[in-house]
């Protein structure tokens, strides 16, 4: 899944020095209804989907996507759909922070 940075989104929300209006960024996945993308400083921050319009909507097969209780999405691949794992990865967990630069830098190579 491509996403836009959006102009108005990006003042409007104060992500400026983030999210650069007009850059396009591959969706790691859905938290919350929520992007996580890789930031323009390779942060995989979660920012809100109304501050990007999408470009390509096509999402990998292997998702594991499920619903909250309010019917709010949440998708990922499965290795980084396990409960806690964003947590260790900004924790600084050694084999957290490697799964997931194994799993991005696969997507961003087929995305290629």
């Amino acid at each position: 899944m491509i996403v836009r940075a959006i102009q108005t989104a990006v003042d409007q929300l104060g992500l400026g020095g983030s999210l650069t209006p007009g850059q396009d960024y591959s969706v790691i996945g859905i938290e919350a209804d929520d992007y996580r993308v890789l930031d323009d400083v390779g942060r995989p921050y979660l920012y809100p989907a109304a501050a990007f319009e999408i470009i390509d909507a096509h999402e990998p097969v292997d998702w594991v996507s499920e619903s909250g209780d309010q019917g709010e999405r949440y998708a990922y691949p499965p290795v980084l759909n396990e409960p806690g794992f964003f947590e260790d990865f900004f924790d600084g967990e050694p084999g957290a922070v490697a799964t997931f630069w194994r799993v991005v830098n696969a997507r961003l190579t087929e995305a290629a």
